[in-house]
């Protein structure tokens, strides 16, 4: 479950911009760094853009898109006092990556053309072309939605079917 907590907090920022120190993308914490062509600060939209390459590494974690909106909800969080470019914004409120958008950790790997992360509803939703990826099990289709409080995750084929590959030999000795 922590790479739905991860991706949960993804893609961002809470040490760099001054959020919550809970934004992050890694369950281990740590500094996180954020490499990216161009960043844009919309203070009356309360949102950060982040465009071209984006790389976002935390421990062992890392999240890479063209492009991360972060969009926050205007209500000071936890954070009081807290400094950078997005402290005026108040909380996260979803984070959007668009276009390769790849996230790493080392139990498994997920893709999609887009991701979200919705904190009202603490839901991660990837779609188009969604692959799921742990030691050589894969999972694929078109919307992956991961509700993670719930642990809960759907895969939906779109237009198309789902398509999973299951190995019983990449399984730990204790699962068979």
């Amino acid at each position: 479950m922590s790479l739905l907590k991860a991706a949960a907090a993804s893609l961002v920022v809470g040490l760099i911009l001054g959020a919550p120190a809970y934004a992050q993308i890694s369950s281990e914490g740590g500094a996180i760094y954020i490499n990216s062509e161009r960043t844009e600060s919309l203070e009356r939209e309360r949102k950060v853009l982040l465009v071209g390459n984006v790389d976002i590494r935390q421990g062992t974690a890392r999240l890479r898109a063209d492009t991360v909106t972060i969009m926050f909800t205007g209500q000071q969080g936890d954070a009081p006092g807290a400094q950078g470019v997005a402290a005026g914004f108040g909380q996260v409120e979803s984070i959007l990556a668009e276009g390769n958008v790849y996230y790493v950790t080392p139990e498994l790997k997920a893709k999609g053309d887009r991701g979200i992360y919705e904190l009202a509803t603490d839901t991660i939703t990837m779609t188009g072309n969604v692959a799921l990826m742990r030691d050589r099990d894969v999972a694929e289709g078109q919307k992956l939605r991961m509700e993670v409080g719930n642990r809960r995750t759907t895969l939906e084929g779109g237009g198309g079917r789902t398509r999973m590959v299951i190995d019983p030999e990449s399984q730990p000795q204790s699962n068979r």
